[in-house]
């Protein structure tokens, strides 16, 4: 960013007992991962920006950021750590809190919820900022699926309803392949599939337990590709700094990102029509900030369906705003194509940090000279999630099976 910004990189979920309807342990859980989740910012902080975490970073790890225009300036921690999310504990501390009041350059909320909204006004920043209930409404599914009938741009016909109705849908269809999304679902929280008739009955069952709020249901699709775009709205415009293509598992998880366009002419202009009409319907509900558009592009056919939006930063945000950075000197200029990725490799039972993680890449860990390799995001859990940059989309494969190869036999 062009002007210094003090991140605030709290993510949660209002209404959070939605994602994971069925047991309570799990959203824990995840609010614990997300509080971890904060570590991202350290990617995206500027020489000239504070960052507010949930712990301290390793001294190494942090000189290697800071030595590619990464990492922050100062580095705030709360003085208390029990709240659900990092904004819960940042409310509750005096000093941080003071620092923000005092802090007269720019705030970057990673998601802007109530607890958000009560650090603005508490610390005397008022406007600019985007209220919760529209960054709600923007994550919600069914109202995304209304949005696109509203404006006249193509979508996938669907069923939205609570889940008595949607169950009983579900064993009404008379179609093929099926796929149902929670409306707050995250990150393949609650996405099903069903392909024949007994996985549909299942499904029907399952869906009818679970309960907590609306559900979609719509035709599984024939999809070649996932793209998805993000962009910076201001009050002037919308910035678009990233295109990438999303990699996702046979259960429809989402792993990662190549940062590529289509290429396809027409598919991506289509998805370039259809991204700037969403982020500018954005803009007008009220939405300042990162808003990210995700897209299926069809099989055979090749059509463009927009399937939801992302009022919010997420792990992709940050690798792309490293990877600009580092590669053209500016988050917000997009880097060549077919150079960067974000990967989530899974690595069970071991928890490292970053600067451990770059000890365990060997000769695939990112080197500062050549700007080339993989730099890991000091995120804690059961994975290595990192960031890409290759010389080239080989060089960039090269690089992703061997920090593979290296979180599988790691010790």
């Amino acid at each position: 960013m062009r002007n210094p910004l003090l991140h605030l990189p709290s993510v949660h979920f209002t209404r959070g007992r939605e994602i994971w309807p069925e047991k309570s342990s799990d959203y824990l859980n995840f609010e614990r991962a997300l509080k971890r989740l904060s570590r991202r910012a350290l990617l995206m902080a500027g020489p000239e920006d504070p960052v507010i975490l949930d712990g301290q970073v390793e001294e190494n790890y942090l000189g290697l950021l800071r030595s590619l225009g990464a990492g922050g300036a100062d580095i705030l921690t709360p003085e208390v750590s029990a709240g659900a999310s990092l904004a819960d504990d940042v409310i509750k501390s005096p000093g941080v809190m003071e620092f923000i009041r005092r802090w007269q350059g720019g705030v970057e909320p990673y998601i802007m919820g109530p607890v958000e909204n009560r650090i603005m006004d508490m610390a005397g920043k008022r406007g600019g900022f985007t209220n919760p209930a529209v960054v709600d409404l923007l994550n919600d599914k069914a109202f995304f699926l209304r949005l696109l009938e509203d404006m006249g741009m193509p979508f996938i016909p669907s069923y939205s309803g609570n889940s008595d109705a949607v169950a009983s849908r579900i064993r009404k269809w008379n179609g093929g392949p099926i796929i149902v999304r929670g409306a707050k679902s995250v990150g393949g929280s609650r996405v099903f599939i069903a392909r024949d008739a007994d996985e549909k009955l299942a499904l029907a069952s399952r869906v009818e337990r679970q309960g907590g709020g609306l559900y979609v249901l719509q035709p599984l699709m024939d999809v070649e590709e996932s793209p998805n775009l993000q962009f910076y709205i201001t009050d002037n415009e919308a910035i678009l700094f990233g295109q990438s293509a999303q990699v996702m598992s046979a259960d429809l998880k989402h792993t990662g990102n190549l940062f590529d366009i289509h290429p396809d002419g027409r598919v991506r202009a289509e998805l370039l029509d259809q991204g700037h009409h969403l982020a500018r319907e954005a803009a007008l509900l009220g939405l300042r900030g990162v808003v990210g558009v995700d897209f299926i592009v069809t099989g055979q056919t090749r059509k463009v369906y927009a399937v939801e939006m992302n009022a919010r930063h997420n792990t992709s945000t940050a690798a792309l705003w490293f990877v600009n950075r580092a590669l053209t000197g500016d988050p917000m200029v997009m880097a060549d194509t077919g150079l960067g990725a974000s990967v989530r490799i899974p690595a069970p039972g071991k928890v490292f940090s970053a600067a451990r993680w770059l000890e365990v890449l060997g000769e695939f860990a990112f080197n500062p000279l050549t700007k080339r390799g993989a730099l890991p995001m000091d995120t804690g859990g059961e994975e290595l999630s990192a960031v890409i940059i290759g010389a080239g989309p080989e060089e960039r494969e090269m690089i992703i099976n061997g920090a593979r190869l290296a979180a599988e036999g790691a010790i």
